[in-house]
């Protein structure tokens, strides 16, 4: 069984930035104030050249073309599209257009590299933005030698800010009446869920589809896809087991990113159920049983935010 838990792979990016850059360095080459000229336009897969010498020792930031919607926030799970390149050698080492989906991750809050924190909080969303990074912002001494990048290396990245979510993102749906459900969901569709479990309720010997609470007035989520979601999990007592507005390791909590659809080995998995269901809906999935650590079993169900819905992407080697 998938497991729930499991957040789809962020990138080891960053977080800080002193926000400056400007269009044109002046000099009619076409080169930015990074000296850094960008190819192609939001949404497709940028060309990046450079001018010659060294990069500039400190983090700059050049909106390339500014989208018209709300401001990221520190605290949301932001949804991008995006390019890394070395400048010392012009080596692409990672992207998401090739995949054919943006990719997620907590921004502001040291989850990614400190040039990505400092440099996308406060963009707005529908930008297209260019950042210098130089190691001390990026994957500093240690480099990431998987990646080929070395410990003094300057990064360039072209970033497309596709969308962004948060603990305290409003859900655009209608509460349904009465559920079709034992269980009793309370609390404001802008917050963590509480439940009520009637004593003495058992697990069910196979989950049933899920059940709505509120129902969204966005697309259908499609099958085999990437939902970007907010959830609490309980066990049969009610008791909460598991929450993405919890922190970890010393972080605030953030939406997260699950699967819908066979992954790559075809098998189906627990949330396969909500293909079909609009986005902005709070569902409630029962879980097929699993294993702790210990090899105990456990049961328990979700209560799931749906926030958005982008393409699972394309499997690479």
């Amino acid at each position: 069984m998938r497991k729930l838990l499991s957040v789809v792979a962020v990138i080891a990016l960053g977080s800080s930035l002193a926000a400056c850059g400007s269009e044109s360095d002046g000099n009619g080459d076409g080169f930015g104030a990074a000296g850094i000229k960008v190819e192609s336009e939001f949404g497709k897969k940028p060309t990046v050249t450079h001018r010659d010498g060294e990069p500039d020792k400190t983090l700059v930031t050049e909106v390339l073309k500014e989208g018209d919607g709300p401001e990221v926030k520190k605290g949301e799970l932001l949804t991008a599209n995006y390019l890394g390149q070395i400048w010392r050698d012009g080596k692409v080492f990672d992207n998401s257009y090739d995949r054919g989906a943006p990719s997620s991750f907590p921004i502001g809050v040291g989850g990614v590299i400190a040039g990505w924190d400092e440099g996308l909080v406060g963009k707005k969303l529908g930008s297209r933005v260019l950042l210098s990074i130089p190691s001390d912002k990026g994957y500093k001494e240690q480099g990431n030698p998987d990646a080929g990048i070395k410990g003094d290396d300057t990064l360039i990245f072209v970033v497309d800010l596709v969308a962004a979510a948060g603990n305290d993102t409003k859900l655009d749906a209608d509460p349904v009446a009465a559920p079709a459900t034992k269980f009793k969901v309370t609390g404001e569709l802008n917050a963590e869920p509480k439940v009520t479990v009637p004593a003495g309720t058992k697990p069910p010997a196979k989950p049933a589809k899920p059940v709505v609470i509120a129902t969204g007035k966005g697309k259908p989520v499609d099958k085999s896809s990437t939902v970007v979601a907010r959830y609490a999990i309980f066990d049969y007592t009610g008791k909460k087991q598991a929450s993405t507005w919890d922190g970890q390791q010393g972080r605030p909590g953030a939406p997260s990113e699950l699967q819908v659809g066979p992954g790559p080995t075809g098998q189906t998995g627990a949330l396969d159920g909500l293909a079909g269901l609009p986005v902005g809906s709070r569902v409630l999935v029962e879980l097929p049983a699993s294993k702790d650590d210990k090899g105990k079993t456990v049961n328990a169900f979700a209560v799931i935010d749906i926030l958005n819905n982008f393409p699972a992407g394309k499997q690479q080697q």
